[in-house]
């Protein structure tokens, strides 16, 4: 009777040197890690200290820039992007790690991730804020970064400040899905949203309680492009008194309406209201690219739009 085949190559031998080469490989792989591992906790930590370094020279006033770029990281991202852009703006980054990472900024609360490091920043640095403050998430490529590929540092060299002049207020994506034209019926939930306990079916009472008005204030649609990335001037900040922000941030570590991850939704949902813009507010994409990036046409169509320029100041406090 012939062996089977497989029997027949795996000699004691044959399996003796295999169990070595297995064995020489997991050492091999495990002392690769523990090599690589402190080198690149290392390569991160000389990162942080550049960007503490730089943010430190402007909180000390021993340098001014006029564009603060603001974001939530933890442990695992790529800061190094940072350094490329930060050569003329400083970097306000804070730490949403449970256990807060040394030298980084350190919110209140970590609700939210980076909602509640947006308001703080605002709180923090409210009577000494950069012309222009830029919201972003930390990881360097993002899906919804829409014009120049993914790389975010592609998006924030194309930004034509003028723009931010003009409106106060821009969100760093132009194409409207999602979130637009609507994004959420305050007023309206629907069955399903009711029955699941969903944060839209408690929207209503979350705006009421986030820019303490009264249910007849409540919009009743709300539309805005994701996600959570905007620049807005500081004169629009200071449309808005530092105590709404302090009132913002509290509900975000306060409250019960929503978990964690309901909370970021909900902010992301509103900042475009919060820095005064309209409940539904949704720029012609074409409109947008051009006025925030310069991307004019002419337009397959054969127009050509001119971009934004500076206009006078919105006047008056934002309700």
């Amino acid at each position: 009777m012939q062996k089977p085949r497989l029997l027949f190559w795996l000699t004691p031998r044959r399996a003796i040197v295999g169990c070595i080469l297995i064995f020489t490989l997991q050492i091999s792989y495990f002392l690769h890690r523990s090599y690589l591992q402190p080198r690149q906790g290392t390569r991160r930590h000389d990162i942080v200290n550049q960007l503490v370094d730089l943010t430190n020279s402007y909180t000390s006033k021993s340098a001014n820039a006029s564009v603060g770029l603001v974001l939530a990281s933890i442990h695992t991202d790529d800061l190094t992007w940072l350094l490329d852009y930060c050569t003329e703006s400083v970097p306000f980054v804070y730490t949403t790690e449970r256990s807060p990472e040394f030298g980084l900024l350190v919110p209140p609360t970590i609700r939210g991730r980076e909602a509640s490091a947006y308001l703080s920043y605002v709180i923090d640095f409210y009577d000494h804020l950069p012309e222009y403050s830029i919201f972003v998430h930390a990881f360097p490529e993002q899906w919804h970064n829409d014009l120049f590929g993914p790389y975010t540092l592609n998006t924030l060299k194309n930004i034509r400040f003028e723009s931010i002049d003009a409106y106060g207020y821009v969100n760093l994506r132009c194409q409207h899905n999602p979130g637009c034209p609507t994004g959420v019926y305050p007023l309206s939930p629907s069955q399903v949203d009711i029955e699941n306990h969903d944060i839209r079916a408690y929207f209503s009472d979350a705006y009421q309680q986030i820019f303490s008005v009264t249910a007849d204030k409540v919009p009743d649609a709300i539309g805005n492009v994701c996600c959570g990335q905007f620049a807005v001037s500081r004169d629009r900040i200071r449309a808005r008194p530092k105590e709404d922000y302090e009132r913002i941030l509290d509900w975000i570590a306060t409250t019960s309406l929503t978990n964690d991850f309901g909370v970021g939704w909900v902010m992301e949902k509103l900042w475009h209201i919060i820095f005064g813009m309209d409940a539904v507010y949704c720029p012609r994409f074409e409109q947008c690219r051009c006025d925030v990036y310069g991307w004019c046409g002419p337009l397959p169509s054969g127009e050509s739009l001119q971009a934004v320029t500076k206009t006078a100041p919105r006047e008056g406090p934002l309700t």
